[in-house]
């Protein structure tokens, strides 16, 4: 019951948790040449996973209460690992640790996402159980959590994938990287912060 409710509590504020992450980056970054060659390929790859998700699930995946998603998604990247989202956004985030040279919030990260996601995607694979059932229960068994799997799930969903929701839903995260990465290396430059 306290794991619920922590779970909900979290899935509720999980778009403002990185708040004070971003603030920390912000305050102590010192991004070099290295550090962005380095960094840039897990932004990249995280924002791809992410757009590659919404295109399948669409703007549910920023719904702040469970029930709000089409149905089961187990297509796309889905069919690879249950929480493309989450993997998404641990490597957009490792990305601008990476970039920004702040390499001892990589620890706080790994601390502060698991801490986090844990307990949402309890709540969220209660839901999905009980909503789901069996249907549901054969993909959390052959599908894993947060380690993609080579082979695709072999019974997909038949959700189809649109551009045009990816973008559309993806908006909000598309500016907000722009805007905290453009801020690390305005604050480089011109000294502000």
């Amino acid at each position: 019951m306290i794991s619920s409710k922590i779970g909900n509590f979290f899935f509720k504020i999980r778009s403002f948790t990185p708040i004070p992450f971003i603030i920390a980056l912000l305050y102590f970054a010192e991004p070099a040449w290295q550090s962005v060659v380095m960094g840039v390929p897990f932004i990249v790859v995280g924002e791809i996973l992410r757009g590659w998700a919404v295109g399948y699930a669409g703007a549910s995946t920023r719904a702040r209460t469970l029930g709000a998603a089409r149905d089961l998604v187990t297509t796309g990247p889905y069919s690879y690992v249950r929480n493309p989202l989450y993997l998404g956004n641990f490597l957009l985030s490792l990305g601008v640790c990476l970039v920004t040279s702040v390499y001892w919030l990589v620890a706080v990260l790994i601390i502060g996402y698991f801490f986090q996601y844990l307990p949402i995607i309890a709540v969220e694979e209660a839901y999905l159980l009980e909503s789901c059932g069996s249907v549901y229960q054969t993909y959390r068994e052959r599908v894993p959590r947060f380690i993609p799997q080579l082979r695709s799930y072999p019974d997909p969903s038949t959700h189809d994938f649109s551009f045009t929701r990816a973008i559309k839903s993806e908006k909000r995260t598309l500016t907000a990287i722009g805007c905290v990465i453009g801020l690390i290396f305005a604050r480089q430059t011109i000294g502000i912060l």
